[in-house]
């Protein structure tokens, strides 16, 4: 299952799906309009989704990017999927980002994510209880504008690991989808 993130829509999310169909995988796509709505609202949508769409696959894997990572981080920390694989964040906005911090100054009323999504101690995304069970690998990029890497951990021993990337382009990187899925396969990025 593919999550994209803010301000974007599913075709952001379609050369990694090609390439991890390339590799084996079958790939589906949850999307949603990610610039008014707070991060709640999505948890919930994915969670009911979740629950009720891929309730019957024998195990499923989830690859979200940026804000998706903490869409799916959100819904997955309401309770236990038993189906749940493992996960794979690129450039989660785990710890905030400046950024969103600097836009929630001057569009935070309308464009609730970027509050957030703030670096602030007080936002969303640091507040957030997470599910330490999960099995969790990172892909942070190096040349990330909007994530920076200090931002990307989780204090849960998560995998991580950084390729010379922008935000985006871990989407199309060929690296990045070696090690996705590697990841979902065994649990780990290094061969």
């Amino acid at each position: 299952m593919l999550v994209h993130g803010f301000s974007a829509n599913r075709l952001i999310m379609w050369p990694m799906a090609q390439m991890l169909r390339a590799r084996g995988f079958r790939v589906e796509q949850w999307s949603y309009v990610s610039l008014f709505e707070p991060i709640d609202k999505h948890a919930a949508r994915f969670s009911d989704f979740v629950r009720s769409q891929l309730a019957q696959e024998k195990r499923f894997h989830i690859v979200a990017h940026s804000m998706g990572s903490i869409v799916v981080q959100s819904a997955l920390s309401r309770s236990a999927v038993a189906n749940l694989g493992r996960l794979v964040f690129l450039a989660p906005p785990n710890h905030g980002s400046p950024v969103a911090r600097f836009a929630s100054k001057w569009m935070g009323r309308i464009l609730t994510p970027t509050r957030e999504l703030s670096d602030v101690r007080t936002s969303y995304v640091n507040q957030l209880k997470r599910n330490a069970a999960l099995e969790v690998g990172i892909i942070a990029a190096s040349f990330d504008l909007l994530v920076p890497i200090r931002s990307t951990h989780l204090a849960n021993g998560a995998a991580h690991v950084v390729l010379n990337a922008t935000h985006n382009s871990l989407l199309v990187s060929r690296k990045a989808c070696d090690l996705t899925a590697r990841f979902l396969r065994v649990g780990f990025f290094s061969p």
